[in-house]
C-alpha cells in the first residue's frame, strides 16, 4: 500500500515537466555597433586609454515577424561592468579597466520576438587593447565597427 501511496505523490510531478519546440525559438539578426575600434583577425582592436564604446545594438527578425532586445549586460573578463535598458542599448567601458593585452567582451540579454518564446543570448568577442595606433593590424585605422550575430535555432 505504501508504494502504492508514493506513486500517487509523484504523479504530479509528470505534470510539471515540458517539451522544447525549435519552432517556438526567436530567429533574429542582431548587430552590434562599436566605436572607435578595428576589427581583424577575428578580434576587435583598441589603443589603450580610449574606452570600448558600444554606440548601439539592434535586432532584426527573420520571417517577417518584429524582433527586439531587452536590457543589456556589459561583461569584461567574466566581471559584470554595467546594465542598460535604454534603447539603442549603447555603453561604454572605461579605459582604466582595459589594460594592454587581450580581454573577454560580453554581451548578455533577452531576445523577444513576436509570437516566439523569450530567448536568452550571450554575444562573446575577443577585444585586443594595444599600446598604441602604431601597433594596430597593418593599414587599419580606427572608426565605427559593426559585429554581426545571427541567431536562429533552425541551423
Amino acid at each position: 500500500m505504501k508504494k502504492f501511496l508514493y506513486l500517487l505523490l509523484l504523479l504530479p510531478l509528470g505534470f510539471l515537466t515540458s517539451c522544447h519546440d525549435d519552432d517556438d525559438m526567436p530567429s533574429v539578426d542582431i548587430t552590434v555597433s562599436i566605436d572607435n575600434a578595428v576589427d581583424a583577425d577575428g578580434r576587435i582592436y583598441i589603443v589603450s586609454g580610449e574606452p570600448l564604446t558600444v554606440s548601439g545594438i539592434t535586432a532584426e527578425g527573420l520571417g517577417g515577424k518584429a524582433a527586439g532586445i531587452s536590457g543589456v549586460n556589459y561583461v569584461l573578463d567574466h566581471v559584470g561592468m554595467g546594465y542598460t535598458i535604454v534603447q539603442p542599448f549603447g555603453g561604454s567601458i572605461p579605459a582604466a579597466y582595459l589594460p594592454v593585452g587581450n580581454h573577454l567582451f560580453t554581451l548578455a540579454f533577452d531576445v523577444l520576438q513576436v509570437d516566439k518564446s523569450i530567448a536568452y543570448a550571450q554575444l562573446s568577442t575577443i577585444v585586443t587593447v594595444v599600446e598604441s595606433a602604431d601597433d594596430l593590424p597593418d593599414g587599419t585605422t580606427p572608426g565605427t565597427v559593426e559585429l554581426k550575430y545571427r541567431l536562429n535555432p533552425q541551423q
